[in-house]
C-alpha cells in the first residue's frame, strides 16, 4: 500500500494534476484579497461619468476576502477536482495500466484505495498552502483574518472537497471511460446542491452535504458557528462512504 500511494502521488505530480489543483488554490488565494481590498475604488471608477445611478458598495475586510476565497476552491476546485481525478481508474483501464499493474503482487482494494488516499493528501496540501497564503496576503492588505473561523472555514471546505473526489473516483471505477465518468461525477455534484433551491430555508436543509460548503461565508463573518456544520456531517459521510463501497465492490470484481 505504501509503495503503491508513493507511485500514485509521484503521478499525480508528473502529470501535472497536483500542480494543476495547487494552482488553482494559489489563484485565488492572490486574488480574492485583491478583489476584496479594491472593489470599491474599481467599482468607482466603471461608475464615474454616469449620470443618475449610485452604487454603494459595503466596506469589505477580512472575513469578506477569505469567505471569497473559500467559495472559489469550493466551485471551481471541485470542478478542477473532477476533471483530475475522473481518469484515476477509468484511463488506466482504457490503457491497460491497471490490468499490467495487477498481475504483480497488487491487490484490487490496494490499487483503488491508495488512489483515494494519494487525492486526498492533494486535497489537504492544497486547502492547507491555499489557506495559508490567503490568510497571510489578507493580513498584508487589509489586517489580519479571524483565526478560528479561518481554519474550521478550511477544514470544512476540504471535508467538502473529499466528498466531491469520492464521488469522482467512484465515477472512475464503475464507469470504463474518463468522458462517463466525469459526466456522472458532475450529475451527482448537481443533485447535491439541487436541495438548497427547495430545502436551504427548512428544517431538513440544515442536514444536506452543501451546507459543509454553503455555511462558511456565515462562518467567516460571524452569523455561524462550527456546531452548525455538524448535521450536515452525517450525510456527508453517508455518501461519500457508500459511493465507495459500492465502487470499490464492483472494481474488485470487474473485468478488466
Amino acid at each position: 500500500m505504501k509503495a503503491l500511494f508513493i507511485k500514485d502521488m509521484r503521478q499525480l505530480w508528473r502529470t501535472f494534476r497536483l500542480p494543476a489543483l495547487l494552482l488553482v488554490a494559489i489563484f485565488f488565494a492572490l486574488l480574492d484579497p485583491i478583489g476584496a481590498r479594491y472593489m470599491p475604488q474599481i467599482m468607482e471608477q466603471l461608475m464615474r461619468g454616469t449620470e443618475g445611478i449610485t452604487i454603494i458598495m459595503p466596506e469589505m475586510g477580512p472575513a469578506d476576502a477569505m469567505a471569497s476565497f473559500f467559495g472559489d476552491l469550493a466551485q471551481l476546485g471541485a470542478f478542477i477536482l473532477i476533471v483530475i481525478a475522473m481518469g484515476a481508474v477509468a484511463a488506466e483501464r482504457e490503457r491497460g495500466i491497471s490490468a499490467w499493474l495487477l498481475t504483480r503482487p497488487v491487490g484490487r482494494l490496494p490499487y483503488f484505495w491508495s488512489k483515494f488516499a494519494a487525492y486526498s493528501a492533494g486535497i489537504l496540501l492544497t486547502v492547507s498552502a491555499g489557506t495559508l497564503l490567503a490568510a497571510l496576503y489578507t493580513a498584508s492588505l487589509m489586517g489580519t483574518p479571524p483565526p478560528g473561523p479561518t481554519a474550521w472555514g478550511s477544514f470544512f471546505t476540504a471535508l467538502y472537497l473529499e466528498l466531491i473526489l469520492a464521488i469522482a473516483l467512484a465515477a472512475s471505477a464503475l464507469l470504463r471511460g474518463q468522458v462517463a465518468a466525469g459526466g456522472a461525477a458532475f450529475g451527482f455534484m448537481i443533485l447535491l446542491w439541487l436541495p438548497q433551491l427547495f430545502l436551504d430555508q427548512t428544517e431538513l436543509g440544515k442536514y444536506m452535504p452543501y451546507r459543509l460548503s454553503s455555511l462558511v461565508t456565515g462562518l467567516l463573518k460571524g452569523s455561524a458557528a462550527p456546531a452548525d456544520f455538524l448535521p450536515a456531517l452525517p450525510a456527508a459521510f453517508i455518501i461519500a462512504a457508500a459511493v465507495l463501497a459500492v465502487a470499490s465492490f464492483y472494481f474488485s470484481r470487474a473485468e478488466l
